[in-house]
Protein backbone atom coordinates (compact mmCIF):
# COMPACT_ATOMS: atom_id res chain seq x y z
CA UNK A 1 0.00 0.00 0.00
CA UNK A 2 1.47 3.58 -0.68
CA UNK A 3 1.74 5.70 2.04
CA UNK A 4 -0.07 8.62 0.92
CA UNK A 5 -2.92 5.73 0.62
CA UNK A 6 -2.15 4.82 4.26
CA UNK A 7 -1.94 7.99 5.39
CA UNK A 8 -5.41 9.40 3.50
CA UNK A 9 -6.95 6.48 5.52
CA UNK A 10 -5.71 7.44 8.91
CA UNK A 11 -6.70 11.19 8.61
CA UNK A 12 -10.03 9.49 7.78
CA UNK A 13 -10.08 7.75 11.27
CA UNK A 14 -8.43 10.03 13.07
CA UNK A 15 -10.53 13.13 11.89
CA UNK A 16 -13.67 11.57 14.03
CA UNK A 17 -14.28 9.07 16.74
CA UNK A 18 -11.44 6.53 15.72
CA UNK A 19 -14.65 4.22 14.54
CA UNK A 20 -15.68 4.43 10.59
CA UNK A 21 -18.32 2.23 8.85
CA UNK A 22 -17.44 0.06 5.53
CA UNK A 23 -19.66 2.85 3.93
CA UNK A 24 -17.91 5.50 4.97
CA UNK A 25 -14.42 4.24 3.85
CA UNK A 26 -15.83 2.88 0.29
CA UNK A 27 -17.77 6.65 0.08
CA UNK A 28 -13.65 7.62 0.59
CA UNK A 29 -12.65 5.77 -2.42
CA UNK A 30 -10.84 3.42 0.08
CA UNK A 31 -11.14 -0.76 -1.54
CA UNK A 32 -12.16 -3.76 0.43
CA UNK A 33 -8.02 -4.74 -0.47
CA UNK A 34 -6.77 -2.31 1.28
CA UNK A 35 -9.18 -2.72 4.36
CA UNK A 36 -8.20 -6.14 4.80
CA UNK A 37 -4.09 -5.17 4.03
CA UNK A 38 -4.74 -2.76 7.09
CA UNK A 39 -6.45 -5.62 9.25
CA UNK A 40 -3.85 -8.64 8.32
CA UNK A 41 -0.97 -5.74 9.38
CA UNK A 42 -2.74 -4.67 12.86
CA UNK A 43 -3.72 -1.64 11.83
CA UNK A 44 -7.17 -1.80 12.05
CA UNK A 45 -10.00 -3.99 14.08
CA UNK A 46 -13.03 -5.46 12.91
CA UNK A 47 -15.39 -4.28 15.57
CA UNK A 48 -18.52 -5.76 14.16
CA UNK A 49 -20.29 -6.19 10.79
CA UNK A 50 -19.46 -3.16 8.64
CA UNK A 51 -17.67 -1.34 11.63
CA UNK A 52 -13.87 -0.63 12.22
CA UNK A 53 -11.43 1.07 14.30
CA UNK A 54 -8.63 2.37 13.64
CA UNK A 55 -5.48 0.66 15.90
CA UNK A 56 -2.08 1.83 14.65
CA UNK A 57 -1.78 4.86 16.62
CA UNK A 58 -2.46 3.28 20.02
CA UNK A 59 -5.15 5.63 20.45
CA UNK A 60 -7.54 4.22 24.02
CA UNK A 61 -10.84 3.32 23.15
CA UNK A 62 -13.85 5.73 24.67
CA UNK A 63 -14.45 5.09 28.32
CA UNK A 64 -17.56 2.42 27.84
CA UNK A 65 -16.80 1.67 24.32
CA UNK A 66 -18.20 -2.02 24.71
CA UNK A 67 -21.96 -0.12 25.18
CA UNK A 68 -20.69 2.01 22.46
CA UNK A 69 -19.78 -0.54 19.70
CA UNK A 70 -23.07 -2.41 20.84
CA UNK A 71 -24.96 0.26 19.73
CA UNK A 72 -23.27 1.37 16.33
CA UNK A 73 -23.56 -2.34 15.60
CA UNK A 74 -27.44 -2.37 16.09
CA UNK A 75 -28.93 1.08 16.89
CA UNK A 76 -32.30 -0.24 17.68
CA UNK A 77 -30.70 -2.22 20.49
CA UNK A 78 -30.97 -1.02 23.93
CA UNK A 79 -28.61 -2.18 27.31
CA UNK A 80 -30.69 -4.24 29.94
CA UNK A 81 -30.80 -6.04 32.96
CA UNK A 82 -27.66 -5.48 35.15
CA UNK A 83 -25.53 -4.07 32.26
CA UNK A 84 -27.66 -0.81 32.08
CA UNK A 85 -27.49 -1.18 36.08
CA UNK A 86 -23.92 -0.52 35.98
CA UNK A 87 -23.94 1.91 33.47
CA UNK A 88 -26.09 3.93 35.17
CA UNK A 89 -24.13 3.62 38.56
CA UNK A 90 -26.25 1.64 40.02
CA UNK A 91 -23.91 -1.35 40.22
CA UNK A 92 -20.23 -1.14 40.80
CA UNK A 93 -18.78 -3.64 39.13
CA UNK A 94 -19.03 -4.12 34.94
CA UNK A 95 -20.92 -7.53 34.55
CA UNK A 96 -18.58 -10.10 32.67
CA UNK A 97 -20.91 -10.44 30.07
CA UNK A 98 -23.22 -7.53 28.49
CA UNK A 99 -26.81 -8.05 28.57
CA UNK A 100 -28.82 -6.03 25.13
CA UNK A 101 -31.99 -6.41 24.42
CA UNK A 102 -33.58 -6.02 20.76
CA UNK A 103 -37.78 -6.64 19.45
CA UNK A 104 -38.07 -10.48 18.77
CA UNK A 105 -38.67 -9.64 14.87
CA UNK A 106 -35.15 -8.10 14.87
CA UNK A 107 -32.61 -10.40 13.71
CA UNK A 108 -29.83 -7.99 12.87
CA UNK A 109 -26.32 -9.48 13.13
CA UNK A 110 -24.34 -8.61 17.01
CA UNK A 111 -21.07 -10.92 16.74
CA UNK A 112 -18.87 -8.94 18.62
CA UNK A 113 -15.63 -9.25 20.52
CA UNK A 114 -16.58 -9.30 23.63
CA UNK A 115 -19.40 -11.38 25.42
CA UNK A 116 -23.06 -10.22 25.21
CA UNK A 117 -26.16 -12.34 26.17
CA UNK A 118 -28.66 -10.46 23.82
CA UNK A 119 -32.51 -11.27 24.99
CA UNK A 120 -35.56 -11.03 22.65
CA UNK A 121 -38.37 -8.42 23.97
CA UNK A 122 -41.96 -7.99 23.17
CA UNK A 123 -42.22 -5.52 20.23
CA UNK A 124 -45.04 -3.18 22.58
CA UNK A 125 -42.33 -3.14 25.10
CA UNK A 126 -38.92 -2.47 23.55
CA UNK A 127 -38.71 0.88 23.74
CA UNK A 128 -40.60 1.75 27.18
CA UNK A 129 -38.39 3.63 30.09
CA UNK A 130 -35.40 4.07 27.81
CA UNK A 131 -32.72 7.10 28.49
CA UNK A 132 -29.77 8.01 26.80
CA UNK A 133 -26.29 8.23 28.58
CA UNK A 134 -23.82 9.65 26.93
CA UNK A 135 -20.28 8.92 26.34
CA UNK A 136 -17.22 10.71 24.71
CA UNK A 137 -17.88 9.04 21.18
CA UNK A 138 -22.46 9.45 21.17
CA UNK A 139 -25.00 8.17 23.48
CA UNK A 140 -26.11 4.98 24.18
CA UNK A 141 -29.81 3.70 25.16
CA UNK A 142 -30.09 2.03 28.17
CA UNK A 143 -33.51 1.01 30.19
CA UNK A 144 -33.95 2.95 33.32
CA UNK A 145 -33.10 1.23 36.90
CA UNK A 146 -36.64 1.06 37.85
CA UNK A 147 -37.01 -0.73 34.96
CA UNK A 148 -34.26 -2.48 34.54
CA UNK A 149 -34.58 -4.18 38.08
CA UNK A 150 -37.85 -5.12 37.08
CA UNK A 151 -36.24 -6.91 34.06
CA UNK A 152 -33.69 -8.74 36.65
CA UNK A 153 -36.23 -10.33 38.69
CA UNK A 154 -38.27 -11.42 35.62
CA UNK A 155 -35.13 -12.93 34.10
CA UNK A 156 -34.00 -13.78 38.17
CA UNK A 157 -33.06 -17.35 36.85
CA UNK A 158 -30.52 -15.94 34.48
CA UNK A 159 -28.57 -14.29 37.26
CA UNK A 160 -25.89 -15.23 39.87
CA UNK A 161 -27.95 -15.12 42.93
CA UNK A 162 -25.70 -12.95 45.04
CA UNK A 163 -26.04 -10.31 42.70
CA UNK A 164 -29.82 -10.72 42.47
CA UNK A 165 -29.74 -9.84 45.81
CA UNK A 166 -27.54 -7.12 45.71
CA UNK A 167 -29.28 -5.27 43.06
CA UNK A 168 -32.49 -5.84 45.13
CA UNK A 169 -30.94 -4.54 48.15
CA UNK A 170 -29.36 -1.51 46.38
CA UNK A 171 -32.80 -0.81 45.09
CA UNK A 172 -34.48 -0.96 48.24
CA UNK A 173 -31.99 1.47 49.89
CA UNK A 174 -32.11 3.71 46.79
CA UNK A 175 -33.73 7.31 47.83
CA UNK A 176 -34.80 8.35 44.55
CA UNK A 177 -36.47 5.37 43.18
CA UNK A 178 -39.63 6.12 41.05
CA UNK A 179 -41.87 3.07 42.51
CA UNK A 180 -45.06 3.74 39.70
CA UNK A 181 -43.03 3.02 37.14
CA UNK A 182 -41.40 -0.13 38.85
CA UNK A 183 -44.66 -1.33 39.72
CA UNK A 184 -46.30 0.09 36.29
CA UNK A 185 -43.86 -2.36 34.27
CA UNK A 186 -43.72 -5.04 36.64
CA UNK A 187 -47.93 -4.65 36.34
CA UNK A 188 -47.45 -4.98 32.52
CA UNK A 189 -45.06 -7.93 32.67
CA UNK A 190 -47.72 -9.91 34.92
CA UNK A 191 -44.90 -9.69 37.98
CA UNK A 192 -46.48 -7.21 40.34
CA UNK A 193 -46.94 -9.66 42.85
CA UNK A 194 -43.51 -11.20 42.53
CA UNK A 195 -41.75 -8.02 42.32
CA UNK A 196 -43.66 -6.91 45.77
CA UNK A 197 -42.30 -9.70 47.77
CA UNK A 198 -39.10 -9.18 46.30
CA UNK A 199 -39.18 -6.26 47.59
CA UNK A 200 -40.66 -7.33 51.15
CA UNK A 201 -37.66 -9.62 51.57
Amino acid sequence: MLQKTYDKIRNLFQGGTGYLRTTELLSAGITTLQLRQLLDDGSLEHVTHGIYWWKADHRPKPKNYKYLELQMANPNSVICMESALYLLGFLKKEPSDIRVATSRTDRSRMHMNFPIRRHYFAERSIREYVQQVETPAGPVSVYSIDRSVVDCIRLRNSIDPELFQKILTTYKKKKDKNPDVFYAYANDMGLQRVAAECLSR
